[in-house]
């Protein structure tokens, strides 16, 4: 697998998106949900580890940890705000009673050096999986700050979009790179798209797009200039007045439904969103697009607050961290969700062992073979770049055009 070596590199949250401005009420209602004040360790007969985490990360069925290695996973989700995720660390005390935080790789170099992250300790002999993974993962920055390990690289995807084949007659198989320009300003599906609401997605996939073309020349996509933000943006809307775009969403319920609906033809979306859609029409309906021009590539990593420490949990924290980076769960998350990860020879040695069907053994091949070729293109996330208010300035005009 290529190596994601900028994933989160070039964060800096300001004030007012650490404690303001993208936060809002969406980040009220998910501390509403934060079981404050209870106990992050748990009976030895029945140990139970406390994640808080985005949602993308977990596993449909938690059951499947608990018969593994005997341990309750007890999980409080958020979405993929930055903001949110970072003032919950900064400024709620989440460390206080979970023991696990899991989000975009990058956040890191935040907290780290706040001393809100412990440090991990990849000798733990609980940690048995860790010298198995590739350094492609476990020395990337998704997990890496001031040249230490603060993270445990768990999953990670290269986003596109969905789209109907038969919308643009394209082969249906998906095996076909197809330009952004699907999304943009393809005559054929005028009306029939959904763009998201989350700037990082949908202002940087068409920066991408019109660097390619030799639209734009911008730097760095994931981070634009206010300047070429705005260049960025006055496209899309240009777009947006012609009539191209049907909707802009704000949640993966939203995206399910678009697309299981056929309310769009095409949709920039979570690869899960693609799967679960297929599940409620014709298997492979919808295709997950190989790209012209890249990706929005993003990884998971699991970090383990300070506070965690001293619990008396820790051996418990372990033993679920190793679970994240052996055959089971990158077995079951390739299966489910499409997404890769380290070791992913050994969810395919799990699943053989275990006696799953050839077609579910293959997939998950397929997912890391997929995968690899999608992290060899350009464009990798930043969970928030220094110029994110400058961004999001403009991305407003967008969003009130």
């Amino acid at each position: 697998m290529a190596k994601p070596e900028n994933m989160g590199n070039g964060i800096e949250i300001t004030r007012r998106t650490a404690l303001g401005g993208m936060l809002g009420a969406s980040g009220a209602a998910m501390l509403g949900s934060l079981p404050f004040g209870t106990s992050a360790a748990s009976a030895a007969d029945n140990p139970v580890v406390k994640v808080y985490g985005i949602t993308s990360a977990q596993m449909n069925d938690w059951a499947h940890i608990k018969e593994a290695i005997g341990i309750t996973i007890e999980w409080t989700p958020t979405n993929d705000d930055t903001g949110v995720f970072i003032r919950d660390v900064i400024s709620n005390n989440v460390g206080e009673t979970h023991d696990i935080l899991i989000f975009n790789g990058g956040t890191q170099t935040v907290l780290a050096p706040q001393g809100l992250l412990a440090e991990i300790d990849t000798a733990n002999p609980n940690l048995t999986k860790w010298a198995d993974a590739s350094k492609d993962w476990t020395e990337s920055a998704l997990v890496m700050a001031d040249g230490k390990t603060f993270g445990v690289p768990i999953d990670g995807n290269a986003d596109s979009f969905g789209y109907f084949p038969e919308a643009i007659g394209v082969d249906p198989s998906g095996s076909e790179e197809v330009s952004w320009g699907v999304m943009f300003e393809d005559e054929r599906l005028r009306g029939r798209v959904g763009v998201d609401r989350n700037w990082s997605q949908s202002l940087c996939c068409a920066a991408l797009f019109l660097n390619h073309a030799g639209r734009q020349n911008i730097a760095d996509v994931a981070n634009p200039t206010g300047e070429e933000a705005k260049a960025v943006v006055d496209y899309l809307i240009e777009r947006k007045k012609a009539g191209q775009f049907r909707t802009i969403f704000s949640s993966f319920e939203e995206q399910i439904q678009l697309l299981s609906n056929k309310q769009v033809d095409a949709l920039n979306c979570w690869e899960p969103a693609v799967r679960e859609s297929n599940k409620a029409l014709n298997a492979n309906s919808v295709v997950y697009a190989y790209t012209v021009e890249g990706y929005f590539k993003w990884g998971h990593a699991a970090h383990v607050p300070a506070q965690a420490v001293d619990r008396g949990n820790i051996e418990n924290i372990y033993k679920v961290l190793n679970y994240f980076i052996d055959g089971e769960y990158r077995a079951y998350q390739a299966i489910d969700r499409g997404y890769a990860g380290p070791n992913m020879d050994l969810g395919v040695e799990y699943a053989k062992a275990k006696g799953w069907e050839a077609d579910k053994v293959q997939s998950i091949q397929n997912t890391a073979d997929k995968v690899a070729r999608k992290f060899a293109k350009p464009f990798v996330n930043l969970p928030a770049p220094p110029n994110a208010d400058a961004i999001e300035e403009e991305w407003q005009r967008f969003l009130n055009a």
